[in-house]
């Protein structure tokens, strides 16, 4: 056989070729042999699900005294700071801070000279006045009457005597005696004294009665003066300065000898008679007042504590001004009239207690969920979590109420509490206790009731 030597470029081409047919054939091989292996492996591997462990409880219904506490202090049910209500120097000051006084007792005594004086003078001015509006209502005196009567005559007895003459006249006339002349004047005369006895008389009739604004102006004068009197009389009252109430003097604004304005501060008094309790209450209470029933009181300093639950209505009034900072309000209380080592200025504890509400449903803190839908707790249904949401009010000893405004949870319900934070809507979910007990009592109104037996129960 006959061999011939073939060029090295082509040697080359010939080993290339064969190395990109193996690599060929191999990557066949693999994916045949994928395609034969991972359809077996898949269906020999199950499917995992994510499953949580949880600790589940029960919603709990309890009956829940609606109830606040507050601090306070014990003040007097009267307090007032005595002002002057007129002006002048203080004369008198005959009480101390601390004396006792009774209602009407003088206090201060501002200098009362001026308004004795003002008081005299218009004493004598009302006087006048009276004299003279009862002047105006008689009429003219009786001496200026009687000059005006004797007029009226004089000038009736000068008519007479004109007719007199006037008659003469006419006969004289008649019988050709004398000229007509003589009777035209003697009827002159008559005219004339005619006028004169009309103007008489109606002075004497004006003089008898004086003309209505005479007498309006007159009664308008007396009415003045006899205000200005009241005024004074007043005034000069107002000068002695007494207590408006029993009571105890508690400072002095003022000593004696300074002089006094209207409105200036004389000394500052309480009752003794009634204390109160002044308490600082949300003003989301002020609806509930009504619906108060006991409030219990504790006065740390004294070691004392005692209970009101009677007429607690008539009791309790609401002071109209609300904190407008915290929006509080303030009420205060009528303290028993028994308790007699309470004094102003005391700090008392107080637990209001309002309604009794009954079976309201509760959830342990340690389940609620707060996130971007609100307020939710979880509960177990056909081994999953279902969302359920609520409102969330008030806590307490490990619970809080709730509203259940979907009216999903009862007490049946299997409530998720360890681990609800980590739950979302349709896990799946293993219960570490499959049998929940639910939680002893938590307030006043459960304390001393046994507790309820486990079991179904309707809401």
């Amino acid at each position: 056989m006959i061999y011939r030597k073939r060029p090295a470029g082509f040697r080359k081409l010939i080993v290339g070729k064969r190395l990109a047919l193996i690599a060929l054939v191999a990557a066949l091989a693999f994916v045949v042999a994928c395609g034969q292996t991972e359809p077996e492996e898949s269906a020999k591997k199950p499917n995992r699900e994510l499953v949580l462990p949880v600790q589940i409880g029960k919603v709990i219904f309890k009956d829940v005294i609606d109830e606040i506490n507050s601090v306070g202090n014990v003040a007097a049910e009267q307090r007032v700071v005595i002002t002057s209500e007129v002006n002048g120097r203080l004369k008198s000051l005959p009480v101390e801070e601390g004396s006792k006084v009774k209602a009407g007792q003088m206090l201060a005594l501002i200098d009362i000279r001026d308004y004795r004086l003002q008081v005299g003078q218009l004493r004598a001015e009302q006087d006048s006045a009276r004299k003279e509006y009862e002047k105006t209502l008689s009429g003219l005196r009786p001496e200026d009457k009687e000059k005006l009567q004797a007029q009226v005559k004089a000038d009736q007895s000068a008519l007479d005597l004109a007719i007199k003459v006037q008659r003469r006249m006419e006969q004289l006339v008649l019988d050709g005696v004398v000229s007509q002349s003589l009777l035209d004047e003697a009827n002159d005369k008559v005219a004339r004294a005619q006028e004169t006895l009309r103007s008489s008389k109606a002075a004497l009739t004006a003089g008898g009665k004086s003309r209505e604004e005479d007498i309006l102006k007159s009664k308008s004068n007396l009415d003045s003066v006899t205000k200005k009197l009241e005024m004074a009389q007043l005034n000069l009252s107002k000068a002695i300065i007494r207590a408006p109430f029993d009571g105890v003097v508690i400072s002095k604004k003022i000593e004696v000898g300074a002089y006094a304005g209207s409105g200036t501060a004389i000394l500052e008094m309480i009752g003794s008679s009634k204390l109160k309790a002044v308490l600082e209450i949300p003003q989301s209470y002020r609806g509930k007042l009504e619906k108060i029933s006991r409030i219990d009181f504790k006065v740390e300093e004294l070691g004392l504590g005692f209970v009101m639950d009677e007429n607690l209505k008539q009791r309790v009034r609401v002071i109209p001004d609300a904190n407008i900072f915290s929006g509080n309000i303030k009420v205060q209380v009528e303290l028993p009239s028994h308790l007699n080592t309470l004094f102003p200025g005391l700090t008392l504890e107080a637990r209001m207690q309002f309604d009794t509400r009954r079976q309201v449903k509760h959830v342990p803190s340690i389940s609620l969920v707060i996130g971007e839908k609100g307020t939710v707790v979880y509960a177990v249904e056909n081994g999953r979590a279902k969302l359920v949401p609520v409102r969330a009010f008030r806590e307490r000893d490990g619970l809080v109420e709730v509203d259940d405004f979907t009216h999903q949870l009862n007490r049946d319900t299997r409530l998720i509490q360890r681990g609800s934070g980590a739950m979302f809507p349709g896990v799946k979910v293993f219960p570490t206790n499959p049998e929940p007990q639910a939680k002893p009592p938590f307030n006043s109104a459960e304390k001393g009731k046994p507790r309820p037996k486990s079991g179904p129960r309707g809401t």
